[in-house]
């Protein structure tokens, strides 16, 4: 078991994921499967996750060996991840020679261009302007002004619905940050969030909620060499067991489980291409 270490690679979005956007918005024969055909909204709150990667030979058999995903092509470059019968996040696949690997967290909003222009006007950078994905939405995507990476999306016929808390699924995300309450305070102009604090293990935990539910967390950074990211989490039920299958298909253990760190029940994995995520022992 290694340490923390410093080779979170959470890459910034580049030019190979907004050009490959752009090549989806244009070609008349691209079309995405919609997330949901509820009509029902939850705006604010993360409902998909992307995957950008540069190998998805490699991280296709990393995920189904570790959390039982499985793969379902779309087109030669995106892919849907499914879990016991549902829909749980998308990968698209990046240039060879890019750098880009990183789990994109998607947020609900019913408006792009308000969200866009609040963003701007709270120091956000747009890496991607409102683009029209056919099946799916109009989706934009934004740094924010401590250097995190997330994307926004209005769905044409409803967002999915949040999944059961269960082993192998998503179960939360928070905000990695050199500054706390500037990073809250960006997201929580940015729609009708309710800034909170729980105790976690001894410690204040700031994060936000909209409709009385938690909606994502904010951490100091581990330290300096970390860039600001946003950070997914995925339950497990045992956490060492997890951490073994993670190092024998390929995958990377930034920080093992450790006492000192939410004692024990989580540690920091990078994928087989560099994209890295958290996992949470829960019972």
């Amino acid at each position: 078991m290694k340490p923390f270490s410093t080779k979170w690679l959470t890459v910034p979005i580049t030019c190979s994921l907004a050009l490959f956007v752009t090549a989806c918005s244009q070609s008349p024969s691209f079309t995405l499967p919609a997330l949901a055909n509820s009509n029902n909204k939850a705006v604010g709150t993360i409902i998909w996750r992307d995957l950008a990667t540069t190998a998805p030979d490699k991280v296709q058999p990393f995920y189904h060996n570790v959390f039982g995903w499985n793969f379902e092509t779309v087109n030669d470059d995106y892919s849907l991840i499914t879990y016991k019968g549902q829909n749980i996040a998308g990968m698209a696949k990046m240039p060879s020679n890019s750098s880009t690997n990183y789990w994109l967290p998607v947020i609900s909003t019913n408006n792009i261009d308000n969200t866009l222009t609040q963003s701007e006007q709270s120091g956000g950078k747009t890496l991607i302007k409102k683009t029209t994905l056919k099946g799916r939405g109009e989706l934009a995507v934004i740094q924010d002004p401590q250097g995190a990476v997330f994307s926004i999306l209005n769905t044409f016929t409803g967002d999915p619905s949040a999944l059961p808390k269960q082993d192998g699924n998503w179960i939360w995300q928070e905000i990695w940050t050199d500054n706390i309450t500037q990073s809250q305070s960006f997201y929580q102009k940015l729609g009708n969030y309710k800034a909170s604090n729980k105790n976690l293990l001894g410690h204040s935990y700031p994060y936000l909620a909209i409709n009385e539910q938690a909606a994502f967390g904010f951490v100091k950074k581990p330290n300096a060499d970390v860039p600001t990211t946003w950070v997914n989490y995925i339950k497990v039920s045992d956490i060492n067991a997890t951490v073994e299958k993670v190092e024998s298909n390929g995958g990377y253990v930034l920080m093992a489980p450790t006492k000192e760190v939410r004692n024990g029940t989580v540690a920091i994995i990078r994928d087989p291409a560099g994209a890295g995520f958290v996992i949470q022992e829960m019972k």
